[in-house]
């Protein structure tokens, strides 16, 4: 089917991400019988990029659609804390990016968009073309645009996400959840690809991610790993060509890399053991946190302070950043943090002020929680088995500037304006 650009302004373009994907780890498969990636290095260009601060999909996903980084868009991790007129913990969504998206910008130039399951796109705007929110959305209803397509996707079995829980309880029955996940998001993607007169498209594969986090290097589940994997891949080539016959430029990225986790560290429970954090009762929680404490976490790794800005603040920032600094773990003897940043160091914009006062980056291998309650700083894990890594994203287009950029000097924000400009907006 011969589809028309309703728009002569803007150039068309196709994205398919996959989340969490290493460049290193599509290096290594680049090199099997079969790959896709070396059929896709022929017409166009792969570099390793960067995450974002923290290396978590919400951040680096809003930070992709803005082109912008967190202080400037407002978004800093799955969670944040308010604290009136009561201390409570919030959950922001598409509706709290403070910059507009690749989305809305496509919209406003009087483009069509077609976005299956893209993080940070729940609840949909009301824009022109069909949005079917992605993570941290939960369920169908309120996140699907025009919300007559949902009883249809419903029936033909899409799901926003699979419920990680299942891998806790059968991993075998998690497998095949998700295979079936994807399975019902091809059909959708492939249905609105052709019958859509989209200029911007993008579809998002969340089940990587689900797969690395409970499956990577376990070799019990070596071979569905590799097949779910394989099926990814084979939906990224699918749509290259799809994009070629249409014309289109075409995009594949991930957000952030992956590895074996190792070790986890709970931040809340070393800051308790600082004597910096307490809690009311016997269910901890952030709202039950006691009003003298100083400091307390928010995943992966962000600790806020809880005095009043000042001198004692500062000196209370600078003072736990060298502790953290200097913390090992007790069974490999490694540093578990890599990196201790102010918000200042790491962001720019209006929004600021409103991040964590430090952020962590982890070791490679080490995976920070912010469990309140956790009654041990250092465990190691035996079902979510991976964890993110920051510099070892990848970004691949057949077009545009990505022939000039450097490995590992552009990050995720990067990408975002890198496909506004293919697009000209």
């Amino acid at each position: 089917m011969n589809l028309i650009l309703p728009n002569q302004t803007l150039r068309p373009v196709m994205v398919v991400s996959l989340d969490g994907t290493p460049f290193s780890l599509i290096q290594q498969r680049a090199e099997q019988t079969g790959s896709i990636w070396p059929r896709l290095l022929e017409h166009g260009t792969m570099r390793r990029i960067r995450s974002s601060r923290p290396e978590m999909s919400s951040v680096a996903w809003a930070s992709y659609l803005t082109g912008a980084n967190p202080g400037e868009h407002g978004v800093f991790g799955f969670v944040e804390p308010e604290l009136s007129p009561r201390p409570r913990l919030i959950y922001p969504n598409g509706a709290s990016l403070r910059v507009p998206t690749i989305l809305q910008r496509v919209h406003d130039s009087g483009g069509t968009v077609v976005s299956i399951n893209v993080p940070m796109t729940e609840p949909p705007a009301p824009l022109r073309g069909v949005t079917i929110g992605g993570f941290l959305g939960i369920d169908l209803p309120g996140n699907v645009h025009p919300t007559e397509l949902e009883a249809e996707l419903r029936r033909d079995g899409y799901v926003v996400d699979v419920e990680p829980a299942l891998a806790y309880e059968n991993r075998d029955r998690f497998l095949d959840a998700l295979d079936a996940a994807l399975d019902a998001r091809l059909r959708a993607a492939r249905r609105f690809a052709l019958e859509t007169p989209w200029d911007f498209f993008h579809l998002h594969i969340m089940e990587t991610d689900r797969l690395f986090h409970f499956f990577w290097d376990e070799p019990a589940f070596a071979d569905r790993f590799n097949a779910l994997l394989a099926k990814c891949e084979a939906a990224a080539a699918e749509f290259a060509e799809l994009a070629q016959q249409r014309g289109a430029a075409f995009v594949t990225l991930s957000d952030h890399g992956f590895t074996r986790a190792r070790r986890i560290v709970f931040i809340n429970a070393l800051l308790e053991k600082a004597g910096l954090l307490a809690y009311a009762g016997d269910r901890p929680s952030f709202e039950t946190i006691q009003p003298t404490s100083a400091a307390c976490a928010l995943a992966p790794g962000r600790v806020f302070l809880r005095l009043v800005p000042g001198p004692e603040r500062d000196q209370l920032r600078d003072n736990l950043a060298a502790t953290i600094r200097e913390v090992r773990d007790p069974l490999t003897g490694e540093h578990p943090f890599a990196s201790v940043d102010t918000r200042e160091e790491l962001y720019t914009g209006p929004y600021v002020d409103r991040a964590a006062d430090l952020i962590l980056l982890p070791t490679v291998g080490y995976d920070i929680k912010a469990d309140f309650g956790a009654p041990r700083v250092f465990e190691t894990p035996s079902v979510l088995v991976g964890t993110h890594t920051y510099d070892d994203a990848y970004f691949y287009s057949d077009q545009g500037s990505v022939v000039e950029w450097s490995d590992g000097e552009q990050n995720i924000a990067d990408a975002g304006q890198e496909v506004m400009q293919l697009l000209g907006v």
